[in-house]
């Protein structure tokens, strides 16, 4: 270990800062996941660049370098840099910083059909519904997450709230005539007001379950292109869940 980084001016610290903005994850394909339980469920197959760590949680970050089961977990260019807590704090974007925090390159995944269950997010912006989403997909076995027009999933908020769940399955973001094309050609299910009970329904995969955003619900084009379109029963003047909440709800009733 070097000496610990208490400059905010540091070139490895300004990078660290900078991956905050979408623009700079686009331009150095970057992106930065906060907490020791991030790095723990990080498979191999994602490139750790480079790990800050506070003097308090160096400790941490031992136990995972030593452990079988995380051996490998780290290709060998990972440099760990031991910061301070006003360094820490400044590239991290929570009021609380966890204290261990790793710059990892985005994946590189091009498009492709989903195999097995896989979900479409339309226009879904809040960070917190779509990292939600993401590891209720992982917990249901949905291998594919499609994303159109939404929130971009490597901004620390939405990797903080699938809580590794962004490891486990596979995303693509993609285009209105890809999302046409997925539509169309695999056994496709809306999640819209104006659908049958899918509570009263035995749904079989493989299928593609199609969710929008709280405020206005999936696009109309789709409406039309998609095979079938369930709801959830709602009572007691209740209009609509949370799109979080729906589509996990839908996720476990799809065998």
């Amino acid at each position: 270990m070097t000496d610990i980084i208490s400059s905010t001016k540091n070139q490895f610290v300004k990078l660290a800062k900078s991956l905050q903005e979408k623009k700079f994850r686009n331009e150095t394909g970057l992106f930065l996941a906060e907490g020791i339980n991030l790095l723990k469920d990080m498979p191999d197959s994602v490139a750790v660049e480079y790990i800050f760590a506070t003097k308090q949680r160096m400790d941490d970050l031992s136990s995972i370098f030593s452990s079988e089961k995380s051996s490998g977990l780290f290709n060998t260019r990972a440099q760990v840099y031991c910061v301070t807590d006003d360094v820490m704090q400044y590239m991290s974007d929570t009021k609380t910083p966890y204290g261990v925090l790793a710059v990892c390159r985005i994946p590189d995944k091009k498009f492709s059909m989903p195999e097995k269950n896989a979900i479409l997010l339309d226009c879904v912006t809040d960070p917190g519904n779509i990292g939600t989403i993401i590891r209720c997909a992982a917990a249901c076995d949905f291998k594919d997450v499609y994303l159109l027009d939404t929130a971009d999933i490597y901004s620390p908020k939405v990797v903080r709230a699938t809580l590794g769940g962004l490891f486990r399955v596979n995303t693509y973001v993609i285009d209105i005539d890809e999302a046409r094309e997925l539509i169309s050609s695999t056994e496709s299910i809306v999640l819209d007001m104006g659908g049958e009970n899918i509570l009263e329904k035995k749904v079989e995969g493989p299928v593609l379950l199609i969710a929008g955003s709280e405020a206005h619900g999936v696009r109309d084009e789709f409406l039309g292109l998609a095979k079938k379109t369930y709801s959830l029963p709602m009572h007691n003047g209740i209009e609509s869940l949370n799109v979080a909440i729906a589509s996990a709800v839908a996720m476990y009733q799809i065998k």
